[in-house]
């Protein structure tokens, strides 16, 4: 099945929310170094296929001459499904420590004769965001200019935004509406809190987690808005723990295989 990756990715970056009401922790849950990788798995019938792999990991980058947070994730297809789909992409985000928003983002796509790159160069202007847009993609180059609120930001940034979010002021069944920008669109779509429960990963390990549902883009990959489930630690880490999701063929997960360097103890690992 093609784009198995990037629709995990998506899975994995769909939780941003900007709601008024909604509250955020001033210092983020995160911090330099740490690392997580998920094993990506396809189902075809009464078949579990492991796909690929995907890993996230932060680091100190430098852009402009300044020091940056380097937001980073890389997808890659197994050597066993690359005869069926070759998946080799990268995203990033950079971000500025003292404000902990994104000054540039990069990313490059590689999936078996596809190649397509895109970055966002931000730049603050009175009560929003110029996101200056370079796109390589069919062979044709891009150049535009794209007008933001300080709200919507790129998959990778919102992603680890997401994680800031204090989910104790959220009540069952709130759903809060996010913003993000994909390519040169604009996304207005929504999560719900679906409350707790447990999780047992395929590596053995349980967790205490946070259930959300996002309402998702219907048409070439998924049926109904509803068919995906986001399962994160409920612990400080916030960090994802498993994604279900339903495709026209078949169904995907993604399931931390691998979490080091967290800033936090992991409270949510039941022993």
């Amino acid at each position: 099945m093609k784009k198995i990756a990037l629709i995990i990715l998506l899975a994995l970056t769909r939780l941003v929310s900007w709601a008024a009401d909604v509250e955020y922790y001033s210092e983020p849950v995160f911090k330099v170094g740490e690392k997580a990788t998920f094993n990506l798995y396809y189902n075809w019938g009464f078949v579990w296929i492991h796909a690929g792999d995907v890993h996230f990991k932060t680091q100190e980058r430098t852009y402009n001459n300044e020091k940056a947070i380097g937001l980073l994730v890389a997808g890659t297809s197994t050597s066993t499904f690359d005869k069926m789909y070759c998946i080799r992409d990268s995203f990033e985000s950079y971000v500025n420590p003292a404000t902990m928003r994104p000054v540039f983002y990069r990313e490059a796509k590689h999936e078996d004769s596809y190649f397509a790159a895109l970055s966002y160069t931000y730049s603050e202007k009175n009560n929003g965001v110029d996101a200056h847009m370079h796109r390589y993609k069919r062979r044709k180059l891009d150049d535009k200019h794209i007008a933001l609120d300080k709200n919507t930001s790129d998959l990778i940034y919102s992603c680890y935004n997401f994680r800031n979010l204090n989910t104790e002021k959220l009540a069952v069944n709130q759903t809060v509406p996010f913003n993000m920008l994909f390519d040169d669109d604009i996304y207005n779509l929504g999560l719900t809190f679906k409350g707790k429960t447990t999780v047992k990963l395929k590596n053995g390990k349980k967790y205490n987690a946070l259930k959300f549902v996002p309402k998702l883009i219907t048409g070439d990959l998924f049926k109904k808005e509803n068919d995906m489930v986001i399962y994160v630690s409920d612990d400080m880490n916030h960090v994802p723990l498993l994604i279900e999701a339903k495709i026209k063929v078949g169904s995907v997960k993604a399931m931390l295989a691998d979490y080091t360097n967290a800033k936090y103890p992991i409270t949510s690992l039941i022993k």
